[in-house]
């Protein structure tokens, strides 16, 4: 049954058994492609053109980051997945069972797989290699955890496992040329594990919300943008706050915002004056029981205080010379910034399922 209201001439169909763990997958899916677009972006654009070592600096930890972010949202994105299923084991035998390739569910399923498969092996060539030994910066947390692990094993002399790493690093190590072809493939695995869920829920022709118009470019500006903010948060952490390289992401960022909030926008508007099922998604989300999570959640805190917080800060530093006195303040503000686009990006798949109603039948 439903719990929806009841109308005289209207059989309104119960709602599907979404959980929570569907929300986070989507909420990650998107983040991981987005993470490893950052992490590329940062190596093959701004790094070579970085002026000065604090700007290599910056650069070159939010590509680690990036992927580093990639790997570990996919992994815990891709149990979340699996705790959904029945069968969860039955899924590693999609090579052989999933053979309906005109299916988004198929599709996407080989996106996933090819995209943790980059996305880890650029998180290694960042992290492992000769050329990394001794560096500094926070993303080489997982470095650290190695050498840790080297120090607590009881490993015969000579041997250690980060060496053995950097040893296998540099010899699987592409030329520049090969390294930019695996970026393309990697960057179109990335946007396929964005977008694919939006096209498989927009398979879902009674559901309103899910909208085949509106739907994949939501997803196609949230998915970057909240990868931008976890890739840059790391790089803040590290103290890249005030760096060009955190500028000119930010500016993308607000740039993916703003497309994403006239987006929703219009969703909304087409909801409101639709089918008796779109205006059940529309009262939900926005006079309704999801008022909080959408409303305030999603448009307030994690589209429009972002995107006005970056624009006062952007204007005081083309304007003035107030962020390097200010420097704490500003590097405090960008990283809210990208927490509040990260907690509205999770809350954005959240009301996407959970505001989800079914087109009712007509009662003769």
């Amino acid at each position: 049954m439903s719990d929806i209201a009841t109308g005289s001439d209207l059989l309104w169909i119960a709602r599907g058994h979404w959980e929570i763990f569907i929300a986070t997958y989507l909420f990650l899916g998107g983040l991981s492609g987005g993470a490893y677009l950052t992490s590329v972006v940062s190596s093959e654009v701004f790094r070579p053109r970085a002026r000065g070592p604090d700007e290599i600096f910056a650069c070159e930890e939010t590509s680690r980051w990036g992927a580093i972010v990639g790997v570990l949202a996919i992994a815990v994105g891709g149990v979340a997945l699996l705790s959904h299923l029945g069968a969860p084991l039955r899924a590693l035998t999609f090579p052989v069972l999933f053979t309906n390739f005109g299916s988004w569910l198929v599709i996407g399923t080989w996106f996933i797989v090819l995209f943790a498969l980059f996305v880890t092996i650029e998180a290694f060539w960042l992290l492992f290699g000769e050329e990394h030994a001794g560096s500094e910066g926070l993303s080489y947390v997982p470095r650290w955890i190695v050498a840790w692990i080297d120090d607590v094993l009881p490993l015969p002399e000579g041997w250690s496992i980060v060496a053995a790493l950097d040893w296998l690093a540099d010899r699987l190590r592409p030329t520049e040329r090969a390294r930019r072809v695996v970026h393309a493939v990697g960057s179109v695995a990335a946007v396929g594990v964005i977008v694919y869920t939006a096209l498989l829920l927009t398979d879902v022709s009674v559901v309103p919300l899910w909208d085949r118009q509106y739907l994949p470019i939501v997803f196609l500006m949230s998915g970057p943008s909240t990868g931008i903010s976890a890739a840059l948060l790391g790089t803040v952490a590290s103290g890249g706050g005030l760096s060009r390289t955190n500028h000119l992401f930010c500016l993308a960022d607000d740039a993916l915002i703003a497309v994403e909030t006239v987006t929703l926008v219009g969703l909304l508007v087409a909801l409101s004056s639709g089918s008796p099922a779109g205006e059940q998604s529309y009262d939900l989300l926005v006079n309704g029981a999801y008022f909080p999570h959408f409303a305030v959640g999603v448009l307030a805190l994690g589209l429009v205080v972002p995107f006005g917080l970056s624009m006062t800060m952007t204007g005081l530093v083309r304007f003035t010379d107030i962020e390097h006195r200010w420097g704490a303040a500003f590097t405090g503000g960008f990283a809210l910034k990208y927490v509040l686009v990260l907690a509205g990006g999770f809350l954005l798949r959240y009301t996407l399922l959970f505001g989800a109603v079914k087109q009712p039948l007509g009662v003769p």
